[in-house]
């Protein structure tokens, strides 16, 4: 009996370790860390019903392209090319940091190499909820974004961490650094496969915005977990090849360098070879001989 009760207590205290073990790292806490993915993949962002999407320009120019279509039709052509701006922004942030990051689904995922997978839904925040006006474009605001982020790997699927993301508050960048940016968001949405029609300005603007603020916020927890230390192993382990060059002289050897160097004065002939001062100066090594 006591065998018994000693091995249910093992199996119990093991069941409470995993447990506790798992908890963790869905949180992201237990001070571990997660290696650094191969690729990021973000699928599409879907959006609450709560939050109102309008482009009026948006679907004027695709009833110029295909010709009218049903009310019901151009909201949701009108979602989908915004949220593919979200996801092309996200996509856009985490490529600019420095990670391989792609358009992509769950189905299309292979546990044979680390992923992570980010997916998200647009919802009003809790402050516009009360109001019921949260929304994107017609000068309407208070959408932020649920995150999610899973782990695939040759260990399996694991949630790595969820968060809800405001709208980036930031300055937009300009001149080369924003062509640099608009690059990668439009190569984002040429992979999504999104309609080529550009959304107005202000849809635009409110849709990265919000792509801006989830990417921003993936970055940080992949800062947390160590995802951007390889380059700072890589700066440590060339450092024993800076230190192997000479080092720079100090200014006063640059100065004592920069000067002409004295010649030697003649070395002092001894006395015996010294001719007797009654001779004259005729034929002494210092006067040339006369003709």
């Amino acid at each position: 009996m006591r065998l018994i009760a000693a091995c249910v207590s093992v199996l119990l205290l093991a069941g409470c370790a995993e447990s506790t073990l798992t908890q963790s790292s869905v949180l992201g806490g237990g001070g571990g860390s997660s290696p650094r993915p191969k690729v990021v993949v973000v699928s599409d962002f879907s959006i609450s019903p709560d939050v109102q999407v309008l482009d009026r320009a948006f679907t004027a120019r695709l009833e110029r392209k295909i010709g009218a279509f049903p009310t019901f039709e151009r909201k949701q052509r009108t979602v989908e090319r915004v949220t593919d701006e979200v996801l092309a922004t996200v996509v856009a942030t985490l490529r600019e940091a420095g990670l391989d990051a792609e358009p992509g689904s769950e189905e299309g995922l292979s546990l044979a190499e680390s992923t992570v997978l980010v997916s998200g839904k647009l919802r009003p925040s809790d402050a516009s909820a009360k109001k019921n006006d949260a929304g994107i474009g017609g000068g309407k605001s208070g959408v932020i974004a649920d995150i999610s982020l899973s782990s695939f790997s040759s260990f399996g699927k694991k949630q790595l961490s969820s968060f809800s993301a405001e709208p980036s508050g930031g300055k937009p960048a300009a001149g080369k650094q924003a062509a640099a940016f608009n690059a990668l968001v439009a190569e984002a949405l040429a992979a999504n496969k999104a309609a080529p029609e550009k959304l107005s300005p202000d849809v635009e603007a409110a849709a990265r915005r919000i792509g801006r603020g989830a990417g921003d916020k993936i970055v940080a927890f992949g800062k947390a977990q160590g995802w951007f230390g390889g380059d700072a192993e890589a700066s440590a382990e060339a450092a024993p090849a800076i230190d192997e060059k000479p080092a720079r002289p100090s200014a006063a050897a640059r100065t004592a360098a920069a000067k002409p160097e004295a010649k030697p004065k003649p070395a002092a002939k001894p006395r015996s070879a010294r001719r007797p001062a009654d001779d004259g100066p005729a034929n002494s090594d210092d006067t040339p001989a006369a003709d």
